[in-house]
């Protein structure tokens, strides 16, 4: 996500994803998360097999949540995706859905499932709306993209009275999450990487 100080959105359009448009959303997240800390952790030094493992696992996982998506023209540079609770947390369905994802991580499957596990266990028991992914493509950082996706989720959240919730394995992302309300409620370490876990209570100022 960019974290810089954006420029003008203005030929930034955010909208829905459509169904149809899924899978792009989730090879774009899958490519743009490479190097997450999380990934690297999980799974290991090889940036094309994150890259594949993580495509299987959002193409699942943004199947059935929605998402939000920012274009520039006709090009997808930007997706927000986002479950209500308690469906943030997998299914029976979901889980069969992400089996081979598991199957392809193979001796890496033990740290991804560990990684899961750790995130389930600090997701809030109160109603809210679960945040992410949240990826920019790497070519238009800087632009205001990641900006642009928060302040219309945060703008949702605040029309619907709803708190939002995330993690983040990445400290610049912490400082961004802040400017639109979210604090932190948790930190922990997971497979030896520093985790934030992010809560917004509904009708924060926005920037």
């Amino acid at each position: 996500m960019d974290t810089t100080a954006p420029v003008p959105t203005a030929s930034v359009r955010i909208a829905p994803v459509l169904a149809s448009e899924r899978e792009a959303a989730a090879a774009l997240a899958a490519r743009a998360m490479r190097n997450n800390p999380m990934h690297v952790a999980a799974l290991g030094p090889n940036g094309r097999r994150r890259v594949d493992v993580m495509h299987r696992a959002f193409t699942a996982m943004l199947a059935d949540r929605p998402v939000l998506g920012a274009w520039q023209g006709e090009r997808l540079v930007g997706v927000a995706a986002h479950t209500a609770s308690p469906r943030c947390q997998p299914d029976a369905r979901q889980l069969v859905r992400l089996m081979p994802t598991v199957a392809q991580a193979r001796t890496s499957t033990p740290r991804l499932l560990r990684w899961l596990a750790t995130w389930g266990r600090h997701d809030p028991a109160t109603p809210h709306s679960h945040l992410g992914p949240v990826a920019v493509d790497p070519r238009f950082r800087g632009r205001g993209i990641g900006s642009a996706l928060l302040g219309r989720y945060v703008k949702d959240l605040d029309d619907g009275g709803t708190p939002g919730y995330l993690e983040t394995d990445r400290l610049a992302n912490v400082r961004l999450y802040r400017r639109f309300g979210f604090e932190v409620v948790h930190q922990a370490g997971v497979l030896g990487v520093p985790n934030w876990f992010m809560v917004r209570p509904p009708g924060r100022q926005r920037p």
